[in-house]
């Protein structure tokens, strides 16, 4: 089905991002992003109480990486 929408800044770079990184066109990927938010979430929590979340395939957090982006002040 074809359609026009207005969509927010945020909600195109969006898009185009997913469209660039996985090679689908914006129309495409505008419907993975929408699906996505019509999946209802379960909410994790560990065995502590704290929640908790799903990382991003391949993305590892380092000790470097907390150093630098760390707020001292």
């Amino acid at each position: 089905m074809r359609t026009t929408a207005d969509l927010d800044d945020d909600v195109a770079a969006a898009a185009r991002a997913l469209a660039q990184h996985d090679h689908i066109s914006v129309g495409r990927a505008i419907n993975v992003l929408a699906r996505r938010g019509m999946t209802p979430g379960t909410p994790a929590v560990a065995p502590s109480g704290f929640p908790t979340f799903s990382p991003v395939a391949g993305h590892v957090i380092t000790d470097e990486l907390v150093a630098e982006n760390r707020d001292d002040d």
